[in-house]
Parts: structure tokens; sequence; C-alpha cells
């Protein structure tokens, strides 16, 4: 993602705006955020933020962000709380829970409707909540009951749980990849036939290596755009495969962040307090589509795609909205 950022950093020095990067590592930790999001509001230089990656860093920084006034972006933290806390400085270019959750829930309601359906969660600010939406808006669709379990990060014993649900026919699960590849293995070995959900798609998503056998066929959700969509992404997705050697999660939403920011630079914003209103009526192209927020700072209309398994490769099946 850092090389992301670079990149369009340095894309929009050709175009004439002057930026720099100062790269800070929140080691995905709450205490460690708060003390990282304190050092960049001291510096006056720090004219916007780009993250935090995952949903509690990024709960536990806005507040500093917003008693400072520096804008925070970020590329896909998608717990709903974030945007509902009156940060007037908080911006988010991915999907939130309740839009992933609600294309999720509707895809399944299409494919199974009559389904028993079983959902489990790591847990997290962002497991948590995306299991939840999911089964409210299955619900309410189905009228039929979604059986809600959960795990914990860093759990290696899985006999159990796989045990408990292997005869669902369709797992969601609100986990990283990690957690959730270790969950889809133990399924496989109980000799579950469930068809996985997860909202762990995208390109080159590591679930693919972790899981294995056991995560072919599996289905995945994406809180962003597929990269191949347009040919301004496929063009930043071919110089990441040359450059990086790899497709970073979230590069249309890491390039996106820094456009958004640049632009606010180019119409004159030169304050802190000048940038959060420029970003705040933000109306561009960005790499896969139109970008602009909210009063809350979700993005209006954000995309989510879905992916498959196939082959050991995510592939990207047809667009998706909720």
């Amino acid at each position: 993602m850092l090389r992301v950022v670079e990149m369009a950093i340095g894309d929009a020095a050709r175009r004439g705006i002057e930026l720099e990067v100062k790269a800070v590592d929140d080691d995905a930790d709450e205490g460690t955020s708060v003390r990282v999001a304190k050092s960049l509001v001291l510096d006056p230089e720090v004219v916007a933020v780009v993250g935090h990656k995952n949903s509690g860093p990024s709960k536990a920084g806005a507040p500093v962000y917003a008693e400072a006034g520096l804008a925070q972006v970020t590329q896909c933290s998608t717990d709903n709380a974030l945007s509902r806390s009156g940060w007037k400085t908080f911006f988010r270019l991915c999907a939130d829970n309740e839009r992933q959750a609600a294309v999720a829930a509707e895809f399944t309601h299409g494919r199974l409707p009559d389904a028993r359906v079983v959902a489990v969660h790591d847990g997290t600010d962002y497991g948590r909540p995306l299991v939840h939406a999911f089964a409210q808006r299955l619900e309410e669709l189905s009228k039929r009951k979604v059986e809600i379990h959960s795990m914990a990060v860093g759990q290696e014993d899985f006999t159990e749980l796989a045990a408990k649900i292997r005869d669902a026919d369709l797992i969601d699960l609100g986990a990283t990849e990690i957690e959730s590849s270790k969950l889809m293995i133990a399924l496989r070995a109980a000799g579950s036939k469930a068809q996985v959900l997860s909202s762990e798609g995208g390109p080159d998503n590591p679930i693919t290596q972790l899981a294995g056998p056991a995560g072919e066929g599996s289905i995945h959700t994406y809180a962003g755009a597929d990269p191949s969509a347009t040919p301004a992404s496929r063009d930043v997705l071919e110089r990441c495969r040359r450059e990086i050697g790899e497709t970073p999660s979230y590069l249309v939403e890491c390039y996106d962040a820094v456009t958004v920011i640049a632009e606010a630079l180019r119409t004159g914003a030169a304050s802190r307090a000048e940038v959060v209103d420029a970003i705040a009526v933000t109306d561009l192209e960005g790499l896969a589509g139109r970008i602009r927020f909210a009063g809350n700072g979700d993005r209006i209309d954000a995309p989510v795609s879905l992916w498959q398994v196939r082959g050991g490769r995510m592939v990207a099946l047809e667009p998706a909205s909720a």
C-alpha cells in the first residue's frame, strides 16, 4: 500500500503538485495508532493522512486527527462507526460494513434462498459488525434466522467450531484472511460441503495461498473496486505488477486517496482546515469511478466487487452493488 501511495505521489508531481510521504507504522495496534497519530499532528508539514488500514487503529487515531483538524482519508477501514462519530476530518474511500454485507446477503439470498446459513466473526471491530450486518440483511430478505458464532484472532484449533457448523449450506466469515483460511481448512477436514463466503476478496489476496485447496470455490466480497475494471486502473495495476511484483490490496483506493488530497491542494487549499473543506466537496473521477463524499465522510456509491477462488486464483465475478 505504501508503494502505491508513493507511486501516486510521483504521478501528482508530474502534474505539478509536490507532496512527500511521511510513513509511520501503527503495528495494527490501537495504542500504537494513537501514538503515531499524535506524532503526525505535531508535524506542521503534514497536511493529510492516508489510513489507517484497519478499523480499530482508524477508530483510535480518528479523534486525534479530528482535534487537530487534520484530514484522514482511509483506503480500507470498513467499520460503520467510523463515519457515525461526528469526525469532520474523516473520509472513507472503500465501502463500509453495511454496504459490503448487503451485497453479500443479497448474493446469498439470490443463489441459495432456502439455505441454512451460519456466520462466524473474529471478535474485532472489523469482523463482528460485518457479520451482524450480513445476518440482519439476510434475515430481512429470507425471513430465516442466521446462526452467529465467534472465533478469536490468533486461534489455532478450529476443530470444535468446524464440527458445530459443518452441516450449514453457506458459511459467512467476517475475519482477516489468516483466521478465515484456518477455519476453511478445518471445515474441509471435517467434511463440510458448505459454500464459504467471506470478506477477503480482491486480486492477489493471500487467502488463496493460505487456504490452499480448502479455499477452492469460495466466494469473497471486496469493499473496493476491481482494479482491472477501467483502463486507468488497469494501467496502475500493471505498473504495480512490474514495479512491486504483486497487486496490493485496495490499490485503487490507496492511489485515489492521494489523488483526493492532491486535488485539494491544486484547488488552492493551504491550511489543514482548507484541505478538510476541499476534500468534503470532492467531485472527481478516480481510477475506477466517481469520487464524492457524503456529509459523514462516507464515499457516495462506494464500489463493492465479488470474487471467487478458481484454480487457486481470485477471479472477479459480475459487477456487484448494494
